[in-house]
């Protein structure tokens, strides 16, 4: 009777010794500068299932990079650049997570159009960009926390006119605007500014407190030492990380661009997807997972 248990025990130690790893799998984005490899994240489900999607397709094969701003970030993934004759007709709900996920140097970010024709900051359905960005001491840090505030809100000011509900406020800005055309010298973008920042009573009146939560403490050691875009955390959503070939980011930042920030010459990538056991990222990459 013994010898029987014993015998199951085995089998059923067997079994499990045997199973299959969880796999995941990478991504491979190849440029003329290099290889950058990059891992997304399970937390962001509706953004890495599209992105593999795409990707597994040939969709983002001989896309070009479009933007490009040295110490800010590099954008890609317009499909009409590459293969297709168009681009993707849909968007990605939002699946922000500041406090684990943010734009550090690497960081694969969701790019989209802004606040006032999507005021839930949708994602583009294929357009992303990765940050190259810079570092900040606190009071840089302060700086773009400030930056971070009055996007958002602005946002929501222009929301407000969009609605037309606000006649009071549509006269005030109209007003500046009138004063622009008429007179070159006149700041706009300051007097907006101002405008916004006045009507915060109406603002949080309408959306609630608009106070800036700040940045975590694991956020402020990684802008400090790595660099990133601070002020685009839980404004776009991360979904990803380039584990290997940050220097590609650099390379490609610092190519010649016109006036709207697109390469002179054409810098084109191809991406392939690499399947690879859960264990062996966290082991070789410190990704860790969620558990279930």
């Amino acid at each position: 009777m013994k010898s029987i248990k014993m015998i199951c025990l085995v089998a059923i130690l067997g079994i499990i010794g045997c199973a299959p790893p969880e796999m995941d799998e990478i991504v491979v984005i190849s440029t003329p500068y290099g290889d950058m490899t990059a891992v997304l994240y399970d937390e962001t489900p509706l953004h890495k299932a599209n992105f593999l999607k795409l990707a597994k397709g040939g969709m983002y094969d001989s896309v070009i990079f479009h933007r490009v701003i040295e110490n800010f970030m590099i954008q890609t993934g317009n499909l009409a650049t590459g293969k297709l004759e168009s681009g993707v007709d849909y968007r990605i709900d939002a699946e922000f997570m500041p406090e684990k996920y943010i734009h550090e140097k690497g960081a694969l970010a969701a790019a989209r159009i802004g606040d006032s024709d999507n005021p839930t900051k949708k994602s583009s359905g294929s357009q992303f960009y990765i940050v190259q960005g810079e570092t900040y001491d606190d009071e840089g840090l302060k700086s773009r926390a400030d930056r971070r505030h009055y996007l958002k809100v602005n946002g929501l000011f222009q929301r407000m006119l969009d609605s037309e509900r606000y006649p009071e406020l549509t006269e005030k800005y109209n007003y500046h605007v009138q004063k622009a055309q008429e007179d070159t010298a006149y700041d706009f973008q300051t007097a907006q500014r101002n405008l916004v920042y006045n009507s915060m009573d109406v603002i949080e009146k309408r959306f609630g407190d608009q106070t800036d939560p700040g940045y975590p403490d694991f956020a402020k050691e990684i802008y400090a030492t790595i660099g990133g875009t601070p002020h685009l955390d839980a404004e776009y959503t991360v979904f990803g990380k380039v584990v290997e070939g940050l220097a590609v980011i650099d390379k490609i930042a610092a190519v010649e661009t016109n006036r709207r920030d697109k390469p002179l010459s054409d810098v084109r990538m191809e991406v392939k997807v690499v399947p690879m056991s859960k264990s062996e990222i966290t082991k070789k990459y410190g990704i860790t997972y969620p558990k279930n």
